[in-house]
């Protein structure tokens, strides 16, 4: 039931969307932050409502952790798609997503992220994917924070990928620092029961900013390896607690 209520609430939040979108596409040009700022508002109601028909409980941790005074790079575990949902009703900053690009294909969805400047990366075009990663940085240079998940594909297991070494020059690169962002329980609501939505509790935690020049040479040299070691600890502790 709850399945068949959020595709009808999808739908009309679809059409509810087309006067936005079409009053976006004039300010955008002028000011491409006021309109992220705005269609963050409008993504975090439609996230908490959906949160709410999908009866998921969430539990945020540390979120007093993420620097106030920079943009940030969230490097996060990725476990199923509320993961996207519950960070964007958690994240106390402007944020841009880095995603696949399959995402386009939805509709309304596709433009909402436009207009909060997500960006898309192609599985096996490392070309383009190096560009998405430049872009990326440009936007950290001007006050976004990016998420991103460095294992580059949803994972359910205790075991986190190995993390994509080139996701991390965001950081370097934009000079901010990494907040790891560590999910358990996503897949408990959506992936294990597909196509039907389950209520659950998903735990989010935000851990401690890594700031890479404050790092040694040989941390530095592999910051994908060190910042997944430190979300891995995140990851078994929390499940410990979810015991």
């Amino acid at each position: 039931m709850r399945s068949i209520i959020l595709v009808i609430v999808y739908l009309i939040v679809c059409i509810l969307s087309i006067p936005f979108h079409l009053v976006l596409l004039i300010v955008r040009p002028i000011n491409q932050r006021a309109a992220a700022v705005f269609s963050q508002k409008i993504v975090w109601l439609a996230f908490r409502l959906c949160m709410l028909i999908s009866g998921c409980k969430r539990e945020i941790v540390g979120r007093e952790k993420v620097p106030k005074d920079t943009a940030v790079m969230y490097a996060a575990n990725h476990r199923g798609f509320y993961d996207i949902i519950l960070m964007y009703t958690a994240v106390p900053n402007q944020t841009l997503f880095v995603a696949k690009k399959e995402l386009k294909k939805f509709v309304c969805i596709a433009q909402w992220m436009y207009f909060l400047n997500c960006l898309f990366m192609d599985r096996g075009n490392i070309k383009q994917n190096l560009q998405t990663i430049l872009k990326a940085i440009e936007y950290v240079k001007k006050d976004y924070s990016v998420y991103i998940s460095p294992e580059g594909t949803r994972n359910a297991t205790d075991e986190l990928l190995p993390f994509h070494e080139g996701s991390m020059k965001i950081a370097t690169k934009g000079k901010v620092p990494i907040v790891p962002v560590c999910f358990t329980g996503t897949e408990e609501i959506l992936e294990k029961h597909v196509p039907w939505v389950h209520r659950g509790k998903i735990r989010i935690e935000f851990g401690d900013p890594i700031y890479p020049d404050q790092l040694e040479k040989e941390e530095l040299k592999h910051l994908g390896e060190y910042t997944r070691g430190i979300l891995q600890e995140m990851y078994n502790r929390a499940a410990k607690l979810s015991d």
